[in-house]
């Protein structure tokens, strides 16, 4: 189904997965950490001025600004394309995309239509509008992304540094890491890896736009509500930021020195996607050949060319490894102590003795395990924080209260919306949009 736009590493099996995933791991380093760190900090300050402005009538749209600046990140981090937040409005269903964000955004809003339908399919005469402007995302899409294809093989041939984009990583780490390599035998030389064809890394692109844009931004989305329904846990993470970052200039908020420090912040990214993983389960294929799962002291046959499907849900949430409140949403169980200072203790010791809880192995699985583990897990752990960062440092959300509602019942409400969960493709709040929030400064 991922084949949209050509084979990629989510797609592919055995050697040609093991390749593809040597290819592929050049974008995902400390380097384009630094980038998306600085661009979710300036994405979530304009996100949160626009929240401000809403007042006491309450931010209608948190899911769908989540999705806003996941995406504008991503195009950032991918292409080098930096846009204002507010600049992506709702047009018109019968406008064509004109730009790559435009054409981008379409696509993971309608992704389960193109994976269902052939791509010949939208270019039929009598679809409707709204398929008819899929269509165009489609094709507009894979026109940017030939164009910046052949500009950076130009840049290539001529011998000049590349534009530093997702395309020019993958290109040029194909290229190096498919020289021919001086052979340990003298029988006959080694060679190096096959290049990554053209559809190949069409295809990559587009799995790690699909696979980048919509986990984080439902994790953001749902991470929102959840603060919103919890002011002890915005406290809690709050007083962590306010210590690690003291100047209100972002600027000055150092990825290297400042990310590892937030502890409490990615905890709250962890608890999420321990209870509401936008992925229900994570797809194992055993191959060409039978596979022995090992459980319970015994050994399990599993036939070769059989998918499995572990429930991520039911292993996250099993008492035996998180407790009798295993259903309940509480971040600081991902915090450990090494000496338990009191809480009287000066907040720098108590903060300096705090990290990140290992569970035990094969429990938390929210990125996958073992050789097929995702490749974006810190990119999405980055942006996150950031986001966070940028949002709950100064600032407050609170839900809007109805008519004869206290603000106690309120919260209920908000957790109430955020179960009311189902799965179209990835995990969703069926209707977040019926929670406003509103935000104020501490």
């Amino acid at each position: 189904m991922l084949n949209v736009f050509g084979p990629n590493l989510s797609t592919a099996e055995g050697p040609e997965w093991q390749r593809q995933r040597k290819l592929t791991a050049t974008p995902f380093n400390e380097q384009r950490s630094v980038l998306v760190w600085a661009e979710a900090l300036r994405q979530a300050e304009d996100m949160l001025r626009s929240w401000l402005a809403y007042g006491q009538t309450g931010v209608p749209s948190t899911a769908d600004d989540s999705r806003t600046l996941a995406l504008h990140v991503l195009a950032f981090a991918a292409f080098q394309k930096s846009y204002p937040f507010a600049s992506l409005v709702n047009k018109d269903s019968s406008d064509r995309p004109t730009t790559y964000r435009d054409s981008l955004a379409i696509i993971l809003k309608n992704v389960l239509i193109i994976l269902v339908l052939p791509v010949k399919a939208f270019e039929l005469p009598f679809l409707p509008a709204k398929w008819a402007r899929v269509g165009w995302a489609v094709t507009e899409f894979r026109r940017y992304m030939l164009a910046q294809l052949a500009e950076e093989k130009q840049l290539v041939a001529e011998g000049r540094q590349g534009s530093g984009n997702l395309i020019s990583n993958l290109l040029r780490a194909s290229d190096e890491l498919a020289q021919p390599v001086q052979s340990t035998r003298q029988a006959e030389p080694a060679r190096g890896l096959k290049p990554l064809t053209q559809d190949e890394i069409l295809g990559n692109v587009f799995v790690f736009n699909f696979a980048g844009h919509d986990t984080t931004a439902i994790s953001l989305g749902y991470s929102m509500l959840l603060m919103a329904a919890h002011p002890g846990v915005q406290d809690w993470v709050a007083e962590e930021l306010n210590h690690h970052l003291l100047s209100d200039d972002r600027q000055t908020w150092n990825y290297e020195e400042v990310f590892p420090k937030l502890k409490r912040t990615l905890a709250v990214l962890l608890e999420t996607l321990r209870m509401y993983n936008p992925l229900p389960g994570i797809p194992k294929y055993t191959g060409d050949q039978h596979r022995v799962l090992q459980a319970n002291g015994r050994d399990i046959n599993i036939p070769k060319d059989t998918l499995v499907v572990p429930n991520l849900m039911a292993l996250h949430t099993h008492p035996r490894y998180w407790g009798k409140d295993s259903l309940v949403w509480r971040p600081s169980r991902w915090i450990e102590s090494s000496h338990h200072p009191p809480t009287s203790s000066p907040l720098a010791s108590r903060l300096g003795d705090e990290s990140i809880m290992t569970p035990p192995k094969g429990s938390f699985i929210a990125w996958s395990e073992g050789m097929r583990n995702c490749p974006g897990k810190k990119f999405a752990q980055v942006e996150f924080v950031a986001t966070m960062a940028a949002v709950f440092r100064n600032h407050k959300a609170h839900p809007v209260v109805k008519q004869g509602e206290t603000l106690d019942e309120a919260r209920v409400r908000v957790l109430n919306v955020v179960k009311n969960s189902t799965v179209e493709l990835l995990l969703q709040m069926r209707d977040p949009d019926s929670v406003a929030l509103t935000w104020a400064p501490r």
